[in-house]
């Protein structure tokens, strides 16, 4: 009985090691989490695969429902292929792509995608919550970056110019920075300023890999 059950349980283990060995991996290269099978709607998707034990040429991929649209030439980088993706959920509630092994024509797994809305991109300065914040935490941070708020979503924007502009009973400054980074003539004015003077962070223009540079809302920072 005890040789059974040792049996029985290595069998079970070989088992679920070849499953875990042999398992297909998907996952779309614009959402932050690899494990959440999510497309943006308006946006843009790009649906990795990568399979341990078999070669991205011999993988060939089908949209099973017209809600899904993907490229019609799909990308082999290394052992991973690629292809653009286009969710239009108001055709259908389901978004599946099948995996196919093109020498077998057997499907070797089936992915149903969800989808979601992109928010308005923001930019914010550094980790910075909220329209407030002490000025040791603000002169921490080095960059401005742009976000998409409470979503997955996390294409590449950044930012490509912006100004900085801040009063003061003493008087007034206005910068003009190109690039992300918070230079130290900007933290001298944050550093010098009175508490509760309000910096900003206005004509922020950011750019993307494959988009025209455009202009995101302004960032006002009270200094606590």
């Amino acid at each position: 009985m005890k040789i059974l059950l040792f049996l029985t349980g290595l069998l079970v283990s070989c088992s679920c090691a070849f499953a875990q060995k042999d398992s297909v991996q998907v996952w779309n290269k614009w959402c932050s989490r690899t494990d959440t099978a999510l497309l943006f709607t308006a946006a843009y998707n790009v649906i990795m695969i990568h399979s341990p034990t078999l070669k991205a040429e011999d993988i060939v991929l089908k949209s099973l429902d017209n809600s899904l649209k993907i490229g019609i030439q799909p990308e082999i980088k290394g052992d991973t292929l690629s292809t653009m993706a286009m969710p239009y959920p108001a055709k259908a509630k389901m978004m599946r792509l099948a995996i196919i092994n093109r020498k077998t024509k057997k499907t070797i797994k089936t992915v149903n995608f969800m989808c979601a809305d992109v928010p308005p991109l923001v930019a914010k300065v550094g980790k910075i919550q909220g329209d407030e914040a002490e000025r040791k935490f603000i002169l921490s941070q080095s960059t401005i970056r742009t976000v998409f708020p409470n979503s997955l979503y996390c294409y590449p924007y950044k930012i490509k110019q912006y100004t900085f502009k801040i009063s003061t009973p003493t008087g007034s400054a206005t910068i003009p920075v190109n690039g992300f980074f918070i230079p130290k003539e900007v933290l001298q004015q944050i550093k010098d300023a009175p508490v509760n003077t309000v910096a900003e962070f206005t004509d922020i223009k950011v750019t993307c890999p494959d988009c025209v540079t455009k202009e995101v809302s302004n960032i006002k920072l009270k200094i606590k």
